[in-house]
């Protein structure tokens, strides 16, 4: 699937009214304590690139919110000054970089994010976030998550010595590890949410337990 990366507009706008109509008409108020959040997900559509919907890229854009690119080349290129969001673009071009199956495990205040990241020659990973979280008590269409720490898990033989390493994302991140995730519909069998600072990138998945 592609989970919506294509150039065909048409087909991304007939995706984004398919998510509104349904947003529309959550069936669940109060998403952030409603039962139904917890258990496994799978993401099948992301209105960016898919390893965006980890938190720790949310809290990212936080801690690098500011930072001018210094690069006059890639400013032009990109079309834009933001340092993070240019390098995140060039990531995103590189062709020979495939992104696999993506997966959220949300149970009793944990939330862990794995996104399956493959790099010619090295083969793949699995880029793991891990994160609490509670109900914010001021929405309860909403989860504070605060990302904790960041893994390097399965790796390919190829890229073997990156196997079982931990970045401890909550240090860096600091006072900025901390995010809102909207949770604009959820049923038994979806959910959709998005980084309440960044509004227009949604994300779908599709429960698989």
């Amino acid at each position: 699937s592609l989970r919506g990366q294509t150039d065909d507009m048409a087909l991304r706008r007939r995706c984004e009214e398919a998510i509104a109509s349904l947003e529309f008409s959550n069936p669940t108020p109060a998403p952030a304590s409603s039962p139904l959040l917890e258990g496994e997900w799978r993401l099948v559509y992301a209105s960016e690139d898919p390893t965006r919907c980890s938190p720790f890229f949310w809290a990212l854009r936080q801690r690098m919110k500011g930072f001018s690119d210094p690069n006059p080349f890639s400013r032009a290129f990109f079309g834009g000054d933001d340092l993070l969001e240019n390098t995140l673009a060039f990531t995103d071009a590189v062709p020979i970089k495939t992104v696999g199956l993506a997966t959220q495990r949300i149970s009793k205040g944990e939330l862990v994010n794995q996104v399956v990241v493959g790099v010619f020659p090295t083969g793949e990973s699995n880029m793991t976030t891990t994160s609490r979280y509670e109900p914010d008590p001021s929405d309860p269409c909403a989860l504070a998550v605060t990302v904790e720490k960041t893994q390097v898990l399965g790796a390919s033989l190829a890229a073997s010595f990156l196997d079982q390493i931990s970045f401890p994302s909550g240090d860096f991140l600091s006072e900025c590890a901390q995010v809102k995730m909207q949770i604009t519909y959820l049923d038994d069998r979806l959910r959709i949410v998005c980084d309440a600072a960044r509004p227009s990138a949604r994300f779908v998945f599709c429960r698989t337990d």
